[in-house]
């Protein structure tokens, strides 16, 4: 597949670094002056990377955004000085990537990899791709807590991977979008995360998710929070919505792995599940917040999408379990035993205890809190799926 690459300055500048990459890779730059001239070849040619440079007759993010406008299909590269650089900015008017005057050769030659790879990709999509409908029967499920160390993350992914012993498919959100971290509980190092597909495909023409997702090879897709924690600002709740839209084609479960703060994000993700599963513990501090939670969860309407989860459970537990009952004015859906050893050394590993030993005691739970939110036909249960050890 051939492509075209274009150069539009309105100062007459020359690209003469950025031409001389493209040569050593059998690709001609062609350049252009006249903002007509652009736009006529842009009407007739696909599979353009266009870059950008423009801060004297035009502002570059405004003719940014009316190119995007215009032409959706272009892969826009725009050319800043240093004082106008702004990642978020850019994004918003459609831009895929950006340099900026001082940028090295090995920086300007990543990019035109990126867009090499990115357009091809679009287009290889385009040709093959067939209608893919919603699965029927998938389901969504906001993990959530009032509080940060009661488990929420544990409970994600062995839920996971407890669902996929059942035969289903599923993928993990990590919706804690600056510092989330299920990727390390299950030692996967994402290559791509929410970033690059909101970077690279919705601000474009909303390509599918899939190729954004890290595997782990029990079966599990997490889709990975931002590389740095300052990039979760270019996301957006309708970011998160269309992503469980896209997602809900090829899943049976997606697991929403929430942050404790409540944000827009945070009820969006609320507001789009099928299921509330609200971990909290048998401590008193965390009791008062999950029944305040639960309250705010109520003043919502989305009180009887509710379960909750008592996670750490004991015999030895200082409030007996009718008392915490009367506590959230909630039934207990499911308690997990106390196993902190064991989960502390599986989240070192980076294998989760389902995994490693399916016959422990907070496996069980997890298999029978799987089965409960979506039970088990026959044949799956008489055919039981093994697992691939990651390690």
């Amino acid at each position: 597949m051939d492509l075209n690459w274009y150069f539009y300055s309105d100062t007459n500048a020359r690209a003469d670094e950025l031409e001389a990459l493209l040569m050593k890779k059998s690709h001609s730059l062609k350049s252009f002056h006249l903002l007509e001239d652009l736009f006529h070849q842009l009407e007739r040619m696909p599979h353009t990377i266009l870059f950008l440079k423009a801060n004297t007759a035009y502002n570059v993010y405004d003719l940014c955004q009316e190119i995007s406008v215009k032409f959706p299909s272009t892969y826009l590269v725009i050319i800043v000085p240093e004082n106008m650089e702004n990642t978020k900015k850019a994004m918003r008017v459609g831009a895929s990537n950006m340099l900026t005057y001082s940028s090295d050769s090995e920086e300007i030659n990543e990019v035109i990899i990126q867009a090499q790879s990115f357009v091809k990709q679009r287009a290889n999509q385009k040709g093959s791709a067939h209608p893919h409908l919603q699965k029927k029967n998938s389901r969504v499920m906001a993990v959530c807590s009032s509080k940060g160390g009661v488990g929420k993350t544990t409970l994600s992914v062995n839920l996971a991977n407890a669902f996929v012993k059942d035969g289903k498919s599923v993928v993990i959100l990590d919706a804690n979008f600056q510092f989330g971290d299920v990727s390390m509980y299950v030692d996967l190092k994402p290559k791509r995360s929410v970033y690059e597909w909101i970077k690279e495909g919705v601000e474009r023409e909303r390509y599918g998710i899939e190729n954004y997702l890290t595997h782990h090879s029990s079966g599990v897709a997490i889709l990975a929070t931002p590389p740095r924690p300052e990039f979760f600002e270019i996301i957006t709740e309708d970011h998160l919505e269309l992503a469980v839209s896209e997602l809900r084609k090829s899943y049976d479960v997606i697991l929403i792995d929430t942050p404790t703060y409540i944000s827009e994000i945070h009820l969006k993700s609320l507001m789009l599940c099928d299921d509330i599963l609200l971990v909290t513990t048998g401590d008193l501090p965390v009791l008062r917040n999950t029944k305040l939670y639960l309250d705010m969860l109520e003043s919502l309407q989305l009180n009887e999408k509710v379960k909750i989860i008592l996670n750490r459970d004991s015999k030895h537990r200082v409030i007996e379990a009718k008392r915490m009952e009367s506590i959230l004015q909630e039934t207990v859906y499911v308690s997990l035993p106390d196993q902190g050893v064991h989960i502390a050394s599986t989240i070192n590993e980076g294998l989760p205890l389902v995994i490693k030993n399916g016959r422990n005691a907070f496996s069980k739970g997890m298999f029978i809190l799987a089965h409960q939110l979506i039970p088990v036909s026959s044949e799956v249960e008489k055919k039981p799926k093994r697992f691939a050890l990651s390690r």
